[in-house]
């Protein structure tokens, strides 16, 4: 339920296509984090395009793996590079909060990508993420395993969302 209000929240105040994804897996020698999913992103980030043509053009599709033994494809991806907002409604003790970053989606040559990709689960989208804050602060603090994400600064909203909601805003790193 979390996770769905925080996707409502970010395609009413921005719009666009929502990313839903696992914090699946972190680079340290990049300091850049895989945020991949089972459950698919949408395609749309797969070139940021409103052509579907043009975001098909990026995306594969691989047989399921070990996670889904009935079968079926994967859709899989590499995001397009760009800023994005990231946030999650969690609860502590109870209460919402919504914890927001600032980041960017980064994508590489094919080799680097799927070298990357290979480290975690291949199959899957993948959207290599940098961001605007220390590993050490984002896992000492963040209160999911899911992250949402949408393409440009959407911060000062979801502050005022906040506010307008009695949700508590908890903003990571030092940039807003």
């Amino acid at each position: 339920m979390d996770g769905a209000l925080t996707m409502q929240i970010l395609k009413l105040i921005s719009g666009l296509p929502v990313l839903f994804a696992d914090v699946r897996h972190y680079h340290a020698d990049r300091d850049v984090w895989d945020l991949c999913n089972s459950g698919q992103h949408a395609t749309w980030y797969a070139a940021r395009s409103d052509d579907p043509v043009e975001n098909l053009r990026q995306t594969h599709l691989y047989p399921e793996v070990f996670y889904f033994p009935a079968g079926g494809a994967s859709v899989q991806h590499y995001a397009a590079p760009g800023e994005a907002t990231f946030a999650r409604l969690t609860r502590d003790a109870g209460q919402y909060r919504m914890q927001v970053v600032r980041g960017a989606f980064e994508r590489y040559d094919d080799a680097t990508n799927e070298a990357l990709g290979r480290q975690s689960t291949f199959e899957w989208p993948h959207a290599f993420t940098r961001l605007q804050t220390s590993a050490d602060e984002f896992l000492g603090r963040f209160g999911a395993n899911h992250i949402h994400a949408v393409p440009g600064d959407y911060v000062a909203e979801l502050e005022s969302v906040c506010t307008l909601l009695d949700i508590d805003f908890q903003h990571f790193g030092t940039t807003r």
